[in-house]
């Protein structure tokens, strides 16, 4: 399972922060962002560093139970941050 979302502004600490912690609550499923060439491990605070002051289009992409959900999570947090 994957979607893409926009990312207009630069990435924040905040926003990785709180993207890792969705992410974690999905224990079931491995996920993953790619943002420009990176693909990394959403559950990882320090590979999710790496994307700090990216822009751009991301994916959000996800294998195990309930990866539709982890997915759709994602992407919401993702786009709801920009608000």
């Amino acid at each position: 399972m994957k979607t893409y979302f926009m990312v207009q502004e630069k990435i924040r600490p905040g926003w990785i922060h709180e993207m890792v912690i969705k992410a974690n609550e999905f224990e079931q499923c491995q996920i993953f962002i790619e943002c420009n060439t990176l693909k990394i491990n959403a559950k990882s605070h320090l590979s999710m560093s790496l994307l700090n002051g990216m822009n751009g289009i991301c994916c959000v992409s996800a294998t195990g139970e309930d990866s539709r959900t982890a997915v759709d999570a994602l992407r919401c947090l993702g786009t709801g941050m920009l608000a």
